[in-house]
């Protein structure tokens, strides 16, 4: 019980290491697995409209190109549920008594992404493996697998701020007992959302850039469309990004927002850093979307909005930390270090890494 609001205790188990190393690797594991679930939910709905314009338009380069997405999509789907269990398990443990209460009370949306998944990912492999079958179905099965895999967001975005909210909790509890609950009056969560969603439409558009580059090996003029292509979807989803941004951080406490005008230093620059990283990789697809050699400009761009991403996900993080400030005292957990487990961790870390990179090798020289 903290300032009259009803907190679970902190878990009676000990940490196995320190709170800093525990938070460091919830960072890590959020950004590695960050890019490639924003690749699966924008590539999605790429590949749908693409798809769409390709037989409206009976446009050759558009069916080819959605043809290639639909091959990757499987993949990157998988790389996200793989990479997206180690965050979760952390902040279950740095933060268990916010995650756990709000997930029970969000229990029903929150136990339906289970089913949401299986049914997108089967949506996804079916839109791959039975693409000349499916013919004119194909539109509705990989845009009904992308609508589901943007409802999980959704319900990610719910429960993780409902539990930045503690005193919400008790309200809602006695209103309504039975975990039906959803957090939309909240009003950061339709702009955070929608702060994810578009995001996930500009990382889309890189990897239709990515792929034109390969592309351009074997078909020059084809491969120079399909970086054209996904550099449009870029800019235009990065445009809109810097509003639906402004938007979600217009939506947040006074308090949080003063942090990062000037309240605090290291909020600040890192705020800083992440809209210049984002202005310029603007600036760049700009000039590589007219150029005749656009690589090093994509490169460059690439580079810059990985930076952000990781400024976002650091921002991420100390939104979180001022919003749980009065009720999360880390100097609480008792730690009681377990090193072969925390190394054995970084050994099978590096070696997925390694394996997922040996994958990717394999399957760029498979075309």
């Amino acid at each position: 019980m903290q300032s009259n609001i009803p907190i679970p205790d902190l878990d009676p188990v000990s940490l196995p290491a320190p709170v800093w190393l525990l938070k460091g690797l919830l960072l890590l594991t959020f950004f590695l697995h960050i890019i490639p679930m924003n690749l699966a939910l924008g590539g999605g709905f790429v590949a749908a409209i693409t798809d769409w314009i390709g037989r409206r338009r009976n446009s050759e380069h558009h069916l080819s190109l959605a043809r290639s997405m639909a091959r990757i999509l499987p993949i990157v789907i998988a790389f996200a549920i793989t990479l997206g269990v180690a965050p979760l398990l952390f902040i279950q443990v740095l933060y268990g008594q916010f995650f756990y209460t709000s997930s029970v009370l969000l229990a029903w949306p929150w136990l339906s992404v289970v089913v949401l998944l299986i049914l997108s990912y089967y949506g996804f492999y079916l839109y791959s493996f039975r693409w000349e079958q499916l013919q004119g179905k194909r539109l509705v099965v990989v845009l009904a697998s992308a609508i589901l895999f943007a409802a999980i967001g959704l319900i990610y975005t719910n429960n993780l701020v409902l539990m930045l909210t503690p005193e919400k909790w008790a309200a809602m509890y006695f209103q309504n007992p039975h975990g039906t609950h959803l957090n939309l009056s909240d009003p950061t969560v339709v702009p955070r959302f929608l702060h994810f969603f578009t995001a996930s439409f500009a990382l889309a558009g890189l990897l239709t850039a990515v792929l034109g580059l390969l592309k351009q090996r074997q078909d020059s003029a084809y491969g120079q469309w399909v970086i054209r292509y996904g550099l449009l979807w870029f800019i235009i989803a990065t445009l809109l990004q810097l509003g639906v941004g402004s938007w979600f951080f217009l939506s947040l406490p006074q308090a949080v927002r003063t942090m990062f005008m000037g309240g605090d230093g290291v909020a600040t620059a890192i705020l800083v850093v992440a809209l210049v990283c984002a202005v310029a990789s603007i600036a760049l697809m700009l000039i590589g979307f007219g150029s005749s050699n656009p690589v090093w400009k994509v490169i460059a761009g690439i580079v810059l909005i990985t930076l952000t991403i990781i400024c976002m996900v650091l921002i991420r993080d100390l939104v979180r930390s001022a919003y749980l400030e009065r009720y999360f005292d880390a100097s609480r957990f008792s730690v009681e270090p377990q090193t072969g487990v925390i190394v054995l961790f970084f050994l099978l870390l590096l070696g997925g890494l390694g394996i997922i990179g040996y994958m990717m090798k394999k399957l760029l020289v498979a075309r």
